[in-house]
């Protein structure tokens, strides 16, 4: 079938060839790759369960990286690789939030121990004890750091375990 094309793009006179040929390489050359914006919750709806997401060109689990939108260069959707290339204009500042919980909020003003039992909301959707210990987030992404504690929280409590704080990360 190919070949038949060729012959036939071959027989035309030289205008209509060009036109074909180039007509015939933009439209395989285009379908592969195209920039989308950063979006963290649609890439993660879209395209988090059959393609590979690559920060940097290092593979990562965007359910459990959290980045700076405002160090996102471009995002990258590559349809025939399966992949999702996200760069940045300058490396992160990457920490576990599991030691940034332990770093900022005991050392703080306010005395967590670290037994206390301790729900984690980013963006408003509350993290489980597994995704704590596995995240890491752009400190550079944080645009608000709030704690508070059982007293604080009232009798307004919708959880379904025992908190005794509350720790709020919004992003930007």
């Amino acid at each position: 079938m190919k070949y038949k094309i060729l012959i036939l793009i071959f027989n035309q006179k030289n205008k209509t060839k060009i036109l074909l040929i180039v007509a015939f390489v933009i439209f395989y050359s285009s379908c592969a790759t195209r920039n989308i914006e950063y979006d963290r919750y649609k890439i993660l709806k879209k395209y988090s369960k059959a393609y590979k997401i690559l920060l940097d060109n290092q593979e990562i689990n965007l359910e459990t990286v959290i980045i700076d939108k405002n160090n996102i260069k471009n995002v990258r959707i590559d349809k025939r690789k399966q992949e999702v290339s996200i760069s940045q204009f300058k490396p992160g500042e990457f920490v576990k939030l599991n030691d940034l919980i332990l770093d900022s909020l005991i050392a703080g003003q306010k005395k967590i121990e670290k037994n206390k039992t301790m729900l984690v909301v980013i963006d408003g959707v509350p993290q489980i004890d597994s995704l704590i210990e596995r995240t890491k987030i752009d400190l550079n992404s944080i645009k608000q750091f709030e704690i508070l504690t059982k007293e604080e929280l009232g009798k307004n409590e919708i959880f379904c375990r025992p908190v005794k704080y509350l720790l709020i990360i919004k992003t930007e």
